[in-house]
């Protein structure tokens, strides 16, 4: 049953990355704004935002049939209304409608797969990933064929349809799932979290990576296709950026879970990252797109797994949930901003450099935070003890 966790999962991150192909086509179709792109992008990841902060104390409470429940709920009625939407209100409102979906599951989905034990818990998180890039990187693809037989409402229906066959089995097993809980915890139970310095490097990585995320999901579409790219092509692009995030997040798990020192394997990603970010401001091209954007999924892959085992460390299986809805609601604010704001650059810069360039900016400032609150964290562990 667990591979309806993933699938769900999949479907409703899927979702998004339809939405992401047909950006270029509904600006141009509807006559959007710039700001109007970035509003759509951001709203499906400043609903998540709020739902990582409502759901996740009922998660750790137990109540995992009830919010898959309406995860499903409002991820079907968001596909639905999407693929009729045809102006800016409602395009807007459908997209934040399926985001809560999704936001929904993300958290009732990683409580279910951690359970009774943290064991293995970098492992499970990684396939989680994985299964959402599946979504994510297929959803344009397949999107843009379906489209061809029935318009833009084709693959939102057709999600829509395949989510409403497997809510009653997914649900189903949801009630039933052992879980370890914790009755006393609320949305306050995350602030203790942040006065621990690994939680917080973990966050600012998180942070790193989603705001990165909310750069590329907002304005990659239209930069491929400046660059001369169609849909079917911005497609197969993304499918091998994307392919590192399908197979590396498991393995990276394995090692993670193993490790002593997660934290130290995180930050060596995030430096990697970094530089990454710098090159794609400066040099453009579809071909320095793809080669560079499969070492930046790679060190994503690597740095996903990595904070969410950090965190697990800190709250332990009976509070997974609010430590991986603090990570989800740092992650999805950073997205929310950049997502808003990276069009608009894109439009004063005429190009991908104003975008990248603060990403990069960004990234580089979280890490030498990182950096320093695991040195602080190691030093004092290694304090000896007062007597």
């Amino acid at each position: 049953m667990y591979r309806l966790v993933y699938l769900t999962y999949m479907l409703m991150v899927s979702s998004a990355g339809v939405t992401f192909v047909f950006l270029e086509d509904i600006e141009t179709d509807y006559g959007l704004p710039a700001w109007g792109i970035g509003l759509i992008s951001a709203l499906g990841f400043g609903t998540a935002v709020v739902t990582s902060l409502v759901v996740s104390p009922l998660g750790d409470r137990g109540s995992l049939g009830l919010l898959g429940g309406v995860g499903f709920t409002a991820a079907i009625v968001g596909n639905t209304w999407i693929g009729f939407a045809t102006d800016i209100a409602s395009i807007s409102a459908s997209r934040a409608l399926a985001g809560v979906g999704a936001g929904v599951f993300s958290v009732v989905g990683r409580k279910a797969l951690i359970g009774t034990t943290t064991e293995a818990s970098g492992e499970k998180i990684g396939i989680f990933l994985s299964a959402a890039v599946a979504g994510f990187i297929a959803g344009p693809g397949v999107g843009a064929q379906l489209a061809e037989f029935g318009g833009i409402k084709t693959p939102y229906l057709t999600i829509a349809v395949i989510l409403s066959v497997i809510a009653i089995p997914t649900i189903h097993w949801l009630m039933s799932v052992p879980i370890a809980t914790s009755a006393s915890t609320t949305t306050r139970s995350m602030l203790p979290l942040l006065r621990r310095p690994g939680v917080r490097a973990a966050v600012a990585t998180q942070v790193a990576i989603f705001f990165n995320i909310g750069v590329f999901d907002s304005i990659v579409d239209e930069y491929l296709t400046d660059l001369g790219a169609s849909n079917a092509r911005v497609g197969l692009v993304l499918l091998f950026v994307g392919a590192p995030l399908l197979i590396i997040p498991r393995l990276a798990g394995r090692v993670v879970d193993r490790s002593p020192r997660p934290a130290r394997i995180m930050l060596l990603a995030l430096t990697a990252f970094v530089p990454v970010l710098f090159t794609l401001s400066v040099w453009v091209g579809i071909g320095v797109f793809l080669a560079f954007g499969m070492v930046q999924t790679t060190m994503e892959s690597i740095m996903f797994p990595s904070a969410a085992r950090v965190v697990i460390n800190e709250t332990g299986a009976d509070k997974s949930a609010i430590g991986q809805g603090l990570l989800d609601a740092a992650g999805q604010t950073a997205a929310a901003v950049s997502a808003f704001f990276a069009p608009i650059l894109y439009d004063l810069t005429d190009g991908p450099l104003g975008p990248f360039l603060l990403s990069g900016s960004v990234a580089l400032v979280l890490l030498v935070g990182s950096w320093q609150n695991i040195r602080e964290r190691d030093s004092r562990t290694l304090q000896p003890a007062a007597i």
